[in-house]
């Protein structure tokens, strides 16, 4: 496990010598760059989430911010997606205790403000629940 100060591709490649073949960034712009650096060569990253509240750079430069021979690639999933994800099935493996979901906070819909904050600071340390 890492904790995130912010930049954590020194510490990913002090573990995994040379960095890790694929990284899936959920944060967005904000971190993207770092997690360039965490990937070896021929490792991919794909951006898949923007919950930094930054939705691009001020100054890209691809060929500073992109190692070589790494690949980034996005997935931005549309309704058809989530439509098709077995929810039922997923709610059943959690209800018979074979899918394991770490639930640290629970908030009530009109703490929507302070969960979304929560999220954003990253001071969950699991599932943020919103209950209606």
């Amino acid at each position: 496990m890492f904790i995130d100060t912010g930049s954590i591709a020194e510490q990913v490649r002090e573990v995994c010598a040379g960095g890790v073949d694929k990284v899936l960034e959920l944060v967005g712009t904000t971190t993207l760059k770092d997690s360039l650096r965490c990937a070896k060569q021929r490792g991919i990253v794909c951006m898949t989430g923007i919950v930094g509240n930054k939705w691009s750079f001020d100054d890209f430069a691809p060929m500073e911010a992109i190692p070589t021979a790494v690949s980034l690639t996005t997935y931005a999933g549309e309704s058809e997606d989530f439509m098709r994800t077995p929810l039922d099935d997923l709610v059943a493996q959690i209800a018979a205790g074979t899918l394991h979901v770490q639930v640290s906070k629970v908030f009530h819909l009109d703490e929507i403000v302070e969960a979304h904050r929560c999220m954003e600071e990253n001071k969950a340390g699991g599932k943020i629940v919103v209950l209606t």
